[in-house]
């Protein structure tokens, strides 16, 4: 396997830096702060380690490094320990070069807690974190899937939705099944800062929350399908290699989603606040968080289990796309719930009705009862009409119809008046009325 590559050109300094940044928060590091250019005294970045300590960072984007650089970082490793709150302190110098003799020998004579990391160990480092670094820009390769499900398992699932259909049992499916894995990225944050104006602090502000953004547009995730997701715990699996060609990949760099979430946070936390000026006046000042005022707690990069059940009954298709979080169910798309006349949907299977001539599924506005069988499902493109004297009887096949025509021309007038309710109804109604008037007309 060829090794990924590691290509820095075009960088300038503070951009290593945030890049250096990133790979740290990937080493498990937190509370990490990108230093600004002239107050970096000798630490570039400043982090948290995972037993409490205090790290410094030194970062350079430099061909060599010597002694001196060393000794730097040794001095602003004795300031912090001065002026610190007694936390242990530790330092790391990363550079995309290599380091002197000097400079390793001198490292290893001091004593200090010092690591140093050339360009080819950032190499391996990178390879280990499962890393691709493209000019800078942090490229999403991983192979965590939400929980998924097999084959089997996607066609049983339409086959349960199926045979709550009414009528199902007539017409068998057939079923073909596709999966593939969509790219989107959790991200948790905290926000912090205090607006100032002449009169001093207006304002301090502290918040938290989370964003879902899609892998593939680079926005936001549908709501309910967020909430599908990342509402609960998150459990995932590896996808297993002969699934790895399922895998639709990130149009987007971790570089890119991170700066549509500092762009969100920005905008989400954005809000006015009134204070009193010094002539006793109220004023109205908005409060802006900048881009240092965001911190990124979590990133994880995670594909969605997507699969599209084809299902064929007779000559009609109906289609189902859901997602998958181990055994339960996003719908995207689901026609055994929609009519196949009216389109409309409906909420249950077991609303739904197949006709067992088409293989049509279809509302209860668009279905027939066989009237002789008195269960057989027909939609109302394929029913058999039969009109009475005024109402219709639909029938599912032409046998039926027929022997229903035979019944009916074999019975008397008034019994083939009381089959047609409607005939039976209006009859009984006229013959009342005509009874009130004659009773009428006696008194």
């Amino acid at each position: 396997m060829a090794e990924r590559p590691l290509i820095l050109d075009g960088l300038d300094g503070y951009q290593f830096e945030e890049l250096i940044a990133k790979i740290m928060k990937r080493r498990g590091y937190e509370n990490i702060k990108v230093q600004p250019y002239s107050h970096d005294i000798g630490k570039d970045i400043i982090m948290d380690g995972t037993n409490g300590e205090r790290v410094l960072v030194e970062c350079k984007h430099q061909q060599f490094v010597g002694r001196p650089i060393i000794q730097k970082l040794q001095g602003a490793m004795s300031h912090e320990e001065e002026n610190g709150k007694g936390e242990e302190i530790k330092g790391i110098i990363v550079t995309s070069g290599t380091f002197s003799n000097e400079a390793i020998t001198y490292n290893k004579s001091i004593g200090e807690d010092i690591e140093l990391i050339d360009g080819k160990q950032l190499n391996v480092l990178c390879k280990k974190l499962n890393i691709v670094i493209l000019n800078g820009r942090i490229q999403i390769i991983h192979n965590k899937s939400f929980r998924n499900i097999n084959e089997k398992e996607a066609k049983e699932s339409s086959l349960l939705g199926y045979s709550k259909v009414y009528g199902h049992k007539k017409n068998k499916p057939s079923i073909k099944t596709k999966n593939e894995f969509r790219p989107a990225c959790f991200i948790k944050y905290n926000v912090s800062f205090d607006t100032h104006t002449s009169v001093g602090r207006v304002d301090s502000y502290l918040n938290s929350g989370k964003i879902i953004i899609d892998g593939v547009t680079g926005k936001d995730l549908n709501e309910d399908l967020a909430n599908f997701f990342f509402s609960s715990k998150i459990e995932t699996e590896d996808i297993n290699d002969k699934n790895h060609g399922k895998k639709i990949h990130y149009e987007f760099t971790e570089n890119d989603i991170e700066e549509h979430a500092i762009n969100f946070i920005m905008e989400k936390h954005k809000h006015n606040v009134s204070y009193m000026g010094n002539n006793n006046r109220v004023y109205t000042k908005t409060c802006i968080p900048k881009r240092r005022d965001a911190d990124i707690k979590e990133f994880l990069s995670v594909y969605m289990p997507l699969w599209e059940n084809e299902i064929k009954i007779q000559d009609i298709t109906y289609k189902q796309e859901f997602y998958v979080k181990s055994n339960n169910k996003f719908y995207l798309v689901d026609d055994l719930k929609k009519c196949k006349i009216c389109d409309r949907e409906e909420e249950d299977y077991q609303d739904m009705n197949i006709c067992p001539e088409c293989g049509r599924i279809v509302c209860e506005k668009h279905v027939k009862i066989d009237y002789l069988d008195k269960e057989t499902p027909i939609c109302t493109i394929h029913a058999k009409p039969f009109k009475l004297y005024i109402q219709n009887k639909y029938f599912a096949t032409k046998e039926n119809l027929k022997k229903y025509k035979e019944w009916w021309g074999s019975q008397g007038f008034f019994r083939r008046v009381y089959e047609d309710k409607i005939a039976f109804g209006l009859s009984i109604a006229g013959i009342c009325f005509i009874g009130f008037i004659v009773l009428g007309s006696l008194s």
